[in-house]
Order: C-alpha cells, then structure tokens, then sequence
C-alpha cells in the first residue's frame, strides 16, 4: 500500500472518545455511546455538543463521527442531517421565544441548572472565544442551524457506517476488530495465522489501554499523548508480538475481566437496575473499585486477580492461560456484588502490594471470589497456595460474596482438623521465617460471608 502514515495518529479522551489527527490537524473526532437505546431523543445533547464543538474556525474541516451500540432511529422520512439541523433549531427558538430565560441566556448565569443543553454552552464558552456574550452565542448557533455551505455542521457530523448497521452491539466489537485487523494485513502482504492475529489484537488493546492509564495519571496536563499510525503499524508488522505469550494472556485475560463486568452490570439477577444506573453515574459504591482495576495495566490486573483469589494457587508459568479454565463467573457472582454492596468510604487500594481492602479500624478485610464450595475445599485451597503466606499475613476476613457461603471462625482449627492437609510439600521453597507464618495465617483469618461484612464494615 504506497501511503505515508508517518504524520497520522490517534489521540484518546481529548477532544472526544478518539480523535484521528493528520500532517494538517485533526481530521475527525469519534464520540462513542454505549446506551441500550434506539431512540434520536437519548442522543440529542451528546449531538449538539459535538456540532457547538465543531463550529469552531479551528475544527471547520473536521468530521465528527458518533458510534452508537443500537443503531439510532427517528420518525418520519427527514434525513440525519435535518434531523441536526432540528435539534440546533430547537435552541434557537428557544432563545427566540424566551430571550430572558432561555438556554443561551442561563448559561451566562451562576444558576444551578439541570438542563444538560445549558452546561453544554457553559463548556463551551471555556473553549471557544467567540461565546463571549448572549448575541454572539446565539449568532453563532442560529448561523450553524441556518448554512448551506459545503462544510456546515450538520453535514459533518455522522452516524458511524458498521458495514449495513448504524451501530454495532457491544458483544459483536471485538470480533469485528479482529476481521479489520485480518483485513488490513492482508492489505499489507503480512501473513498471520489465526493465533498470531489474536496477539496482534491483545497487543493492540495494551497499547490502547496503556495510553489511557498514562492519561488518567497525568490528567491535568493536557497532553495529547498521540499513539502514531506507525506504532500501529509496527505491531501489526513484528514477529515478536506474534511470538509473547505473557503479555498476550495478560491483555486477553483483561478483555476477558471487563466483559464479565459488563454482563454483570446488565444482569438484573445480580446487579440491581439501580446499582447499574448508579454506576454509569459515578456514584455507586462500585466506582472506586473498579475504577482502580479497570486503570491498571494488564499485568498488574492479573496480581490483583491472584490476591482476590486466595484458594487458588496461580503461581504455575502459564497461570494465566490456567486462569480463563477457572470458573470466571465468581467475579460476576461474588467479587462484583462486594463491591456494590460495601461502603466505598472504607475501600483501601495497595497499588504497591497489588490489593484492594476494605479496612474499618485496625481490621482489614480481603474481598474475594469464594463462592458456595465447602468448608473443606476452602481450607485446602486456601493453604495449598503458597501465595497466601504473603498476600494473607495481615488480613483479619476473607469476605465472600455469597451471603450463603459456609463461614470459617478460624482457619486454624479447621485446617488442623482436616488430616489429609499436609503443607509441607507446597512451601518447600520457602525460608524457614517465612513457613511459620503460615499457622499464623491461619489464626489470624476467618471467612464471613457479604452480610456479616457489611454489618462490621458499614455500621448497618
């Protein structure tokens, strides 16, 4: 392919969810809305704050594209563009017909507001200049409702094309990558078997993921942090990523976590309505877990995932690839109801030690992925991984997600009483000082179930 990609690169969370950026500016902004709705009505502000941005001079070339999980409809035979062209009308007529109380005029206020189309002004004015007063903002707009030029708003903003569909469900993303990436090799002559396309799109996804992270962490310099076209373009081209397998199990078994967490918060057996809409909120209980988790590189994910699974031992060489053949569906079972269920104020993150506690004075609980298996099979696993003599020294409760759960008063009495218990085959590499602590682990920690938890943790 005789192209020069040299000057392109994808930029993410700045302008919106993506941007693409050429040798002469930004070229298209992407905003993406995963909402299970087909209606034009649930879009209709996310739509006018896109066409504000892009009547900016600086943006008067570039196309803004809208990715929608269910394809969007509207009645009638108007096409996209009226259909844009309508929701600027409405702002317009509604400064004509109330010009001391309209959108435009409030958002030249101190007021408390709840209408979104207000605070979307009010962004706007710390962006673009020419907003500097009530007139010039209303000009502005009406001109935008009312071109006919080639480059007008409502002609730019579009409705992203997936092939027939005008949206692509959430399930079907992944695999539709894949078939581009699979495309696009083929373009450049590389042949790739079906396991190496696979690691080229895990690899791909750390890149992304990466990016994001340093973003988050740095998030009050405004930096770009471009990922060029040629970065892309290397791991579609490089062996070694075709030949890793860590890396590749690691960003395949992030995938994987988010996913589950997804089908969790759109399982109404297990997370309530509510708690879902709390979340994409911002303000539920299971935010400032998961916003942790979900921040962390992919590798550090996997640290998290063996602290969070004490009767497991993944310490083997392919423990990930071990991981995907356990029973993944404790995360949405157990896991992720603890976190929606226990106070968030007593939620500790140990980035350094690789865990997330809940601590409430000098207690420390461990959420967990222990589900309803016996007493017997809790205990056997719990001190068959080696692991634990670290990640559990200083932990007082193993909190299971299922408030039916079997609990432990103390591990001590229940391991000794169990004859076919022997832990001297698994912690044969371990210093003396550190075996000893493994009785003390087991005086040290009981298992309770959510309800009890969140009775000790809550004050409830």
């Amino acid at each position: 392919m005789d192209f020069d990609f040299s000057d392109y690169s994808l930029i993410l969370e700045n302008n919106e969810d993506f941007d693409i950026k050429g040798p002469g500016g930004f070229e298209s902004f992407h905003q993406v809305k995963a909402i299970n709705d087909t209606a034009l009505s649930t879009y209709e502000n996310a739509l006018f704050a896109m066409m504000l941005q892009l009547t900016q001079p600086r943006y008067n070339n570039v196309i803004g594209y809208f990715h929608t999980w269910k394809s969007i409809n509207w009645t009638g035979s108007r096409s996209f563009e009226i259909k844009l062209t309508e929701i600027l009308g409405k702002v317009v007529i509604n400064h004509q017909d109330f010009p001391g109380g309209s959108y435009i005029t409030k958002s030249f206020t101190n007021e408390n507001v709840t209408e979104k189309k207000i605070k979307i002004i009010r962004q706007a004015r710390t962006e673009d200049p020419r907003l500097s007063d009530v007139q010039h903002t209303y000009d502005i707009i009406n001109q935008a409702c009312e071109s006919r030029e080639d480059n007008r708003v409502a002609q730019r903003v579009r409705l992203y094309n997936y092939g027939a569909n005008r949206g692509c469900d959430i399930n079907e993303i992944n695999d539709l990558v894949k078939i581009k990436i699979q495309e696009t090799l083929t373009l450049f002559e590389i042949n790739v078997d079906d396991d190496g396309a696979e690691k080229i799109f895990c690899a791909l996804l750390d890149k992304i993921d990466n990016n994001v992270i340093r973003k988050h962490i740095n998030i009050g310099n405004n930096n770009e942090s471009p990922i060029t076209f040629n970065e892309i373009l290397f791991i579609l081209r490089d062996e070694k990523v075709r030949d890793t397998d860590v890396s590749f199990l690691a960003s395949r078994f992030k995938l994987h976590f988010v996913n589950v967490f997804e089908e969790y918060l759109s399982d109404d057996d297990l997370c309530d309505a509510e708690d879902a809409a709390s979340y994409f909120n911002k303000s539920s209980n299971l935010n400032q877990a998961m916003e942790y988790l979900l921040n962390l590189r992919a590798i550090e994910l996997w640290e998290h995932f063996k602290k969070f699974n004490p009767h497991l031992s993944l310490e083997e060489g392919r423990a990930i690839d071990m991981a995907f053949r356990t029973n993944m569906d404790d995360l949405r079972m157990y896991l992720f109801r603890i976190f929606t269920r226990i106070c968030k104020t007593k939620l500790v993150h140990h980035s350094d030690k690789n865990s997330i506690l809940y601590k409430k004075g000098n207690k420390t609980y461990l959420p967990t992925t222990i589900g309803t298996i016996t007493k017997k099979s809790i205990v056997l696993g719990v001190m068959r991984n080696s692991h634990a003599i670290s990640s559990l020294y200083e932990i007082n409760a193993l909190v299971s997600g299922c408030d039916n759960v079997a609990e432990i008063n103390s591990f001590d009495n229940e391991y000794s009483r169990l004859s076919e218990v022997s832990l001297d085959a698994y912690y044969t590499n371990e210093s003396p000082d550190i075996r000893e602590k493994v009785n003390e682990i087991g005086k040290n920690i009981q298992l309770i179930n959510t309800r009890t938890a969140m009775d000790e943790i809550n004050n409830v």
